[in-house]
């Protein structure tokens, strides 16, 4: 069983324009997961997603789309999976098109994208979080107090839930158990949230 630590790699920020931007990535050797499925990753972050809240973040799936429900409410409405493949990357989006954690002028904005990028040595997973305008911001140009709000909920729940799925990914793909590091890395332009 192979011993060495993985690094498990995010940003998470809010961008000028008043957007959220969440970044968590891993490289694995690419013997790590060599069938590994992008359709597949969807399928298991949303699953752990419901096992690591309790059951509280319920995912359900209908012909419409995602939705990320809390006792039957649509926190976030996503739609389904649209898979694009190249030589490189295999990527999975889910636009998000609602829900009562999306700010109203902007529920058809934002996406979740989860991506397998590959090369002779290795395998690059990543999930990212892109354009999502929350709710609890409010604005483009949100208070102090909002965003203090936002990161100790949402944020916090979701690159919590995010790194340990990678982690356990990790861990079910390549036998390689913890310690994780988790290293914060910086993004231009953009704070910290």
């Amino acid at each position: 069983m192979p011993s060495r630590e993985t690094t498990i790699e995010f940003h998470q920020v809010l961008k000028k324009d008043g957007s959220v931007h969440s970044h968590q990535w891993m490289v694995l050797p690419a013997t790590g997961a060599p069938d590994l499925a992008v359709e597949d990753i969807v399928v298991r972050y949303l699953a752990f997603l419901r096992t690591c809240t309790l059951g509280l973040v319920n995912p359900e799936w209908n012909a419409d789309g995602i939705a990320l429900r809390f006792l039957r409410l649509p926190l976030i409405c996503l739609c389904l999976p649209v898979v694009t493949r190249n030589e490189t990357a295999t990527h999975a989006d889910l636009f998000i098109n609602g829900g009562l954690l999306v700010q109203r002028d902007s529920c058809s904005r934002g996406q979740l994208r989860f991506s397998i990028i590959s090369t002779p040595e290795q395998l690059r997973i990543e999930i990212r979080l892109s354009d999502y305008c929350p709710l609890f911001l409010g604005s483009r140009t949100p208070s102090r107090f909002r965003k203090w709000l936002y990161h100790i909920t949402q944020a916090s729940i979701h690159k919590l839930v995010t790194i340990r799925f990678l982690a356990t990914l990790c861990s079910d793909l390549t036998g390689i158990k913890p310690p994780f590091n988790v290293v914060k890395n910086p993004l231009a332009d953009a704070e910290d949230i």
